[in-house]
């Protein structure tokens, strides 16, 4: 029996900095929601069997309705979405029906620019390495600030790279690392974050230039 992969995308966030009265994962790019486009990547995998999206109350219609218009079939649920991001995402994976080594997909929503080739070779990798991230290289000089915004020192970036989702990982080590993260009062930034408390290794691949989180409206038309 070959690992399931199902993929959670949390769509809660109301998006303050992005300047409009809907949520930005609601606004359009070429007359298509940006929700829509993201679903539309994981979507067109044919080895996603399932997509489970976490949405604020007050969207769930909306989002139901997008959904809806796109026949987006592999959306087999809809849930409420929590306060953090975090909630948004284990209230979703505990929604899921799934065996240990199934694969767990988590993308932020408002990142559209995805490739279809990208999340191959994310699902690829998550079934060798268990916990696997998409991350680029950092090419800018990294400072080290103090409170007043004084240089402490400069850091090495040969080692740093800027995560990114998708995130991939077993679902028996994403939910045993939520599980532990809500026992002990843990927020994490992303999946990875919380998977690295519970104290796993994840593997990082090349991520995409092109696949940015939009946050602000000028990020549309980079």
């Amino acid at each position: 029996m070959r690992n399931k992969v199902k993929v959670i995308i949390p769509a809660s966030g109301i998006g303050s900095r992005f300047g409009s009265k809907l949520p930005k994962q609601f606004s359009k790019i070429n007359r298509t929601e940006i929700i829509a486009i993201t679903l539309s990547k994981f979507h067109a995998v044919n080895s996603v069997d399932e997509i489970i999206v976490s949405v604020h109350k007050d969207y769930l219609s909306r989002t139901m309705k997008i959904i809806s218009k796109y026949g987006f079939g592999k959306v087999k649920k809809i849930v409420e979405g929590g306060v953090q991001r975090q909630h948004s995402v284990f209230n979703a994976l505990q929604n899921l029906h799934c065996i240990s080594n199934d694969i767990i997909i988590v993308h932020d929503a408002v990142r559209p620019f995805i490739s279809v080739k990208k999340i191959k070779e994310l699902i690829s990798a998550a079934k060798k390495h268990r916990c696997v991230i998409l991350g680029l290289p950092v090419s800018d000089t990294l400072k080290l600030v103090n409170g007043n915004e004084l240089i402490q020192k400069t850091i090495d970036r040969k080692n740093i790279r800027f995560a990114q989702t998708p995130q991939a990982f077993r679902y028996d080590i994403l939910m045993k690392a939520f599980s532990y993260a809500v026992n002990n009062r843990f927020l994490g930034t992303d999946e990875a974050s919380i998977v690295e408390y519970c104290g796993f290794k994840v593997k990082v691949i090349p991520g995409e230039i092109k696949n940015i989180k939009i946050t602000v409206k000028d990020d549309l038309y980079n």
